[in-house]
């Protein structure tokens, strides 16, 4: 794969995309509904400031509007986030989501990796502490992606303890937070030194409409942050997507349990096979094969994501996302199929 590529991207041979990880339930029919009453509309300009939405997400987090920003995507708040900033060092784990490194290396920022474990089935340990030190920025997705790892509340409070006292801008990237049970525990709550990034993307199956927020410990940061990059930059139906997703908490506990459901049937299913496979906290589920299993699934028109350019990992790595259960059936038929006609073990 080209160092920055993501999943998601398979060709139109392919059936069932396990690449990316969007929930499985589609889009909610209320914002279905929004969208098709409100089609005349979008030959205008969009509201520059999200307004409506803003006031929607300061509700639902409890969160003054001011230290809310609205962006098209995770990956546009990432962005401008780096580009107001503009940190001269920063630290990523590794593996982690790839974006940030490719916007930090577009500012001439120098970056430090702190290495996860497959001894320590990539959990965040006190080791990342050590590292935690003459950088500016600290980028800490979580659930991590494609590890699927939560940080314990524990270990949390120790990071943000020490980047307070080493002056480090904690950026935290929640875009898989809304699949976790008992989400609230884990969230890193709103405090000076802090931002939080969300999205609509995966929890509300909204990839192509691009929607993301970022809240902010710093006011002022925030209306930095604001100011950078382009105007116009949520279209007229993300900002009415988003309200109207916000409403859908019975979709959200729907979810969560068919992802909890679903998750566990992949993962026995996979354990069974013999393949070694990592617990996940979230959508999606890694493990590792000998066998060129991304090739061999295109004949079934099966894509899953390689995880060989993750920094961390190599091309014996997988990354599958959590679907239904028919489509989880197919692939778990599919790979017992490749298995039992190569005669390996992994």
């Amino acid at each position: 794969m080209e160092r920055f590529e993501h999943g998601g991207n398979a060709n139109s041979d392919v059936l069932y995309d396990f690449s990316v990880n969007i929930n499985p339930l589609g889009l909610p029919e209320n914002v279905k509904k929004i969208l098709t009453e409100n089609i005349n509309i979008f030959s205008q300009y969009p509201d520059p400031d999200s307004t409506n939405l803003i006031k929607k997400i300061s509700e639902c987090e409890n969160i003054p509007r001011e230290k809310i920003v609205c962006g098209n995507g995770a990956a546009d708040l990432i962005y401008r986030i780096i580009y107001a900033v503009m940190p001269k060092r920063a630290l990523l784990l590794a593996p982690t989501f790839s974006e940030y490194e490719k916007e930090l290396a577009e500012v001439g920022c120098e970056i430090k990796y702190h290495y996860l474990r497959e001894n320590e089935n990539f959990q965040l340990t006190k080791r990342l502490l050590e590292d935690l030190q003459n950088v500016d920025m600290f980028f800490l997705c979580n659930p991590n992606n494609p590890t699927g790892k939560i940080a314990e509340p524990k270990m949390m409070n120790e990071i943000f303890r020490r980047c307070e006292q080493e002056n480090i801008l904690l950026i935290a990237d929640e875009c898989f937070m809304d699949f976790v049970t008992d989400k609230e525990k884990y969230t890193l709550p709103i405090r000076l030194g802090t931002i939080v990034i969300k999205a609509f993307t995966k929890i509300y199956s909204m990839a192509g409409l691009r929607l993301g927020y970022a809240i902010f410990g710093d006011e002022c940061l925030a209306n930095k942050v604001r100011h950078t990059g382009q105007c116009w930059n949520v279209s007229i139906p993300a900002q009415l997507a988003g309200t109207a997703a916000l409403d859908e908490k019975k979709y959200i506990k729907r979810t969560i349990d068919l992802i909890k459901q679903e998750r566990d049937y992949l993962y026995n299913s996979l354990y069974d096979m013999k393949i070694k496979v990592y617990t996940s906290d979230t959508n999606f589920l890694l493990f590792f094969s000998k066998l060129p299993l991304g090739k061999l699934l295109k004949n079934e028109r099966i894509a899953i994501r390689s995880c060989d350019n993750f920094i961390g990992l190599n091309e014996n790595y997988f990354r599958i996302a959590v679907k239904n259960h028919s489509e989880n059936v197919i692939l778990i038929n599919a790979l017992k199929k490749i298995l039992n006609e190569s005669g390996e073990s992994n």
